[in-house]
């Protein structure tokens, strides 16, 4: 009786960290699209200045090169969580079904330990950046570790998602081929 009750209770806590997950990858992919909206308006701004006012800025070049790294890494688990990355998948539709299946489990595990693995490197980036206080080389002058801490997150991010399509696809059974 209590392992069942430990089993939900641990059902329970796993669905509310995969919940929790997801709301983050929705959190940061809105955040992804406020970078972008920041990116073209300071982009306009800054040619209308350069142009019109002859009088262009220095800091717009700078924070607008921080909200195209940081649009492309908030967006990338959304589009990992959705299937919306890049799939070569001519091999997989090419060969027999069960085949397909186990050739995908192996490329899901292969890029969540490929991601992990870049996220714990990106990680000790950051703290190099952090703790010595390394800034941009630029007019406007910014902390490295900003754009490292999204690499972090999206790259730890990206690697749960393909954690999640692999354990899919593990629980995924193969139909036996009508032999009529």
């Amino acid at each position: 009786m209590a392992s069942a009750g430990l089993k939900r209770w641990g059902c329970t806590v796993l669905t509310g960290l995969l919940r929790a997950h997801d709301a983050l990858t929705q959190l940061s992919f809105r955040c992804a699209i406020v970078a972008v909206a920041y990116l073209t308006l300071v982009l306009a701004w800054e040619v209308f200045a350069r142009y019109v006012l002859q009088k262009p800025s220095g800091w717009a070049p700078d924070t607008a090169s921080l909200s195209f790294a940081l649009s492309i890494f908030l967006a990338a688990p959304y589009l990992s969580k959705n299937f919306g990355h890049v799939s070569m998948d001519a091999i997989i539709k090419a060969v027999p079904q069960q085949m397909a299946l186990w050739m995908q489990r192996l490329v899901y595990l292969a890029a969540a330990l490929i991601c992990f693995v870049s996220a714990y490197f990106g990680y000790l980036e950051f703290v190099r950046l952090y703790t010595r206080g390394v800034k941009m080389i630029a007019v406007t002058s910014m902390p490295k570790w900003w754009l490292m801490l999204a690499i972090v997150y999206a790259l730890a991010s990206m690697g749960i998602h393909f954690l999640r399509h692999f354990c899919s696809l593990c629980w995924h059974r193969v139909a036996p081929a009508d032999k009529g």
